[in-house]
Order: structure tokens, then C-alpha cells, then sequence
């Protein structure tokens, strides 16, 4: 019984993860970003296995934040921590779903979090992994 609550309330947060992705896209086209992502995913794994979440240096310093997004990434999209590299800010993670040939064993159902790979950063150039499909373009 209770881990069916808890099935209900992580698909109603996904939910409500998925109507944020459409305001966020409504936003993009409003205020379109200097850079423009080109190409396509090759399908290696690499952005599964090594996620890279950036935080502010006052985030990535408070133990109480950083232990409770760690937590929250963890328990919602079956993320496991690598890393916590307070000298660039980012927390780093892997993916339980990666199957023993380096695919997403669940892509059709996979996190907006990983559909809206790679991210525009409104204030940095665009970053990808070695070898990844994409690629940036000056708009």
C-alpha cells in the first residue's frame, strides 16, 4: 500500500516536471538564446553516465541544500552520485537505467532531465561531452 502512494506521487511530480518543460519551452521561443544546438544523439551513454548538475556556490556549500537535492535527484530519477565537486559547483551522477550495452533501458519513459539534453545556459557557451552528436551554432 505504501509504495503505491509513493509510485502515485513520483508519477504526479513527473507530471507537474512535464507541464514546467512546456512553460519552459514556451520561454525559449520568447526569448530566444544566442546559441542554436545543432546535430543529434549519437546514442553512446555518455551524458547517462556522467550527469553534471551546476549550482551556485552559496547551494553547493550548505550541507542542509546539498544533502536535500541530493536526496531529491536520487530518490526521483534513480540518479546515483558520483561526485560533489565544490570547486567548479556541480554535482555529478550516473543513471541506474543504463543496460549492459551503455543504452537507456528507459528511453520512451526517460526524465525531462535527460530529454532536454543538452541544456542552454543563458549566460555560459554551451558545453558537450567528448564525442557527443551535438554541436553549437552561433545564431
Amino acid at each position: 500500500m505504501g509504495s503505491e502512494i509513493i509510485k502515485h506521487l513520483k508519477r504526479l511530480i513527473i507530471s507537474v516536471m512535464v507541464l514546467d518543460n512546456a512553460v519552459v519551452q514556451g520561454l525559449k521561443k520568447l526569448f530566444p538564446h544566442k546559441y542554436k544546438i545543432t546535430g543529434r544523439c549519437k546514442r553512446c551513454g555518455n551524458c547517462c553516465r556522467e550527469i553534471h548538475l551546476k549550482m551556485t556556490p552559496r547551494q553547493i556549500r550548505s550541507e542542509f541544500f546539498r544533502n536535500l537535492c541530493i536526496k531529491w535527484l536520487v530518490w526521483l530519477y534513480d540518479f546515483i552520485l558520483l561526485e560533489v565537486n565544490t570547486e567548479y559547483y556541480y554535482l555529478s551522477f550516473t543513471c541506474k537505467h543504463i543496460g549492459e550495452d551503455g543504452k537507456c533501458q528507459n528511453y520512451t519513459w526517460r526524465y525531462n532531465i535527460c530529454r532536454n539534453y543538452p541544456l542552454l545556459d543563458y549566460f555560459e557557451e554551451p558545453k558537450f561531452l567528448p564525442g557527443c552528436g551535438f554541436k553549437k551554432m552561433e545564431v
